[in-house]
């Protein structure tokens, strides 16, 4: 195990949509990779430290109001450049990694070239698209999965949710948290008009229906973002003649299915693909540009 130790990356980039399995997944591996004694287990008392986060080899950087700042990416470079205390390494853990500022970055930059033999850097987010490209390519990037969505609807439906209630927070919410809950009607509203709109556009042809859903789309936040490439992709599946019950947004299955019918299946698909592989910034219109193309490309496809 420890020549499998050594060869594991620098620089790791763990990133998927929900923040309580990023966590864990990041401080499971940094307690293996501190681990004294080989415990694959991890119940040894310097794993049960580590995924504690009081190691004195791990460290731990996250956001302080609105962003990671440079001096606590400088503590964690001297506190890397440091003898370890007790493990043969040290690792620092970076937590939504995405809010480092431009300082911070560049000044991370640097050591993830060459951060050396015993140190080793875990950054996770849910938007990898907002890191610096540099720093994207000198990780080695791993998905992390959420739980799978039956298990998401039992635990809300445990909650005492009803059965409907417990299907949309399945989707709208990745973690279950109280706090998923007031996401609820927000969530479902910007569905309902997102919805209204491909079906204005692509089953009744109005194309300004699709030009005014790709200005919200524009400056939408990652998780309204992801929304649209799951409709997109429930709608090309019903048009592929899977059933509405495998569907993701089963409450909606109806507009979809008759925007299944209007559409060509491959274009949705490939509609789907490209919503979820948005430009990661909006400094000139970009991702509204992209959004309007994509979606007046799909338009274009709809049979007469």
């Amino acid at each position: 195990m420890t020549a499998r130790l050594d060869e594991f990356p620098g620089a790791l980039l763990l990133h998927g949509i929900a923040e309580s399995p990023l966590e864990e997944a990041s401080l499971s591996l940094a307690a293996r990779l501190l681990c004294a004694g080989d415990d694959p287990e991890g119940r040894c008392d310097s794993c049960r430290r580590a995924r504690r986060g009081i190691h004195p080899d791990l460290l731990t950087l996250s956001p302080e109001g609105v962003q990671i700042r440079v001096d606590r990416v400088r503590e964690a470079i001297a506190f890397g450049a440091g003898r370890p205390y007790e493990a043969e390494r040290r690792v620092v853990r970076i937590s939504r990694s995405e809010l480092l500022g431009i300082e911070a970055a560049n000044a991370l930059l640097k050591t993830l070239e060459e951060p050396g033999s015993r140190l080793h850097w875990i950054l996770t987010t849910r938007r990898p698209e907002a890191l610096l490209p540099t720093i994207r390519s000198r990780c080695l990037a791993v998905r992390v999965a959420s739980p799978p969505i039956p298990d998401r609807i039992r635990l809300w439906r445990e909650a005492g949710l009803s059965d409907e209630e417990a299907a949309d927070l399945a989707v709208f919410a990745p973690e279950a948290e109280e706090t998923a809950t007031d996401v609820l009607g927000e969530a479902r509203r910007f569905r309902a008009e997102t919805v209204e709109a491909l079906r204005v556009g692509l089953v009744e042809g109005r194309v300004a229906a699709l030009v005014l859903l790709a200005e919200p789309l524009g400056r939408a936040e990652t998780g309204e973002i992801r929304l649209v490439a799951e409709l997109l992709a429930d709608a090309a599946l019903l048009a592929a003649g899977v059933s509405a019950e495998l569907a993701r947004h089963r409450a909606v299955t109806g507009a979809l299915t008759e925007i299944a019918r209007s559409v060509d299946p491959r274009a949705l698909a490939t509609a789907a693909i490209a919503a979820a592989d948005y430009p990661p910034d909006n400094r000139r219109g970009n991702r509204r540009l992209h959004f309007e193309s994509l979606l007046l490309t799909l338009g274009r496809s709809r049979s007469r």
